[in-house]
């Protein structure tokens, strides 16, 4: 030791303190959990990027590929099998808010499918 060590009233670089040993654990901790947040994230989205590539084009209740059909205000999908009929949001959108109508049908429509969605009305529930 030097004389300078000496006549320190404490020993330099002495083992840290707690408070300093927890501080760097939780750092590391917080390092380890930021990397596997990333690698997780990544992996999820991978894997709905392999999802999608792999459900692309299918009916979400049976799984038969989907056909085009043209309507008037639009194009949407039908599924041969469960005879299922999916729209896109812009075609959806065109069936319930047409632009400068009101008509009674409309309405009538835009009121089913919102007590369908909001689960007002069961499907296939039938009568009682």
């Amino acid at each position: 030791m030097s004389e300078l060590t000496h006549k320190l009233s404490h020993q330099p670089w002495s083992k840290p303190s707690r408070n300093e040993e927890e501080y760097f654990h939780r750092e590391e901790f917080h390092h380890r959990m930021e990397k596997a947040r990333r690698r997780e994230a990544s992996r999820s989205a991978e894997e709905r990027e392999r999802l999608r590539e792999l459900h692309w084009g299918r009916c979400p209740r049976c799984g038969a590929k989907l056909e085009a059909i043209r309507m008037a205000q639009g194009t949407a999908q039908q599924c041969p099998a469960c005879l299922g009929v999916w729209l896109e949001r812009e075609t959806f959108d065109l069936l319930t808010h047409p632009e400068g109508k009101d008509d009674y049908l409309t309405g009538v429509f835009r009121e089913v499918l919102l007590l369908y969605t909001t689960g007002s009305i069961v499907a296939g529930g039938g009568g009682e």
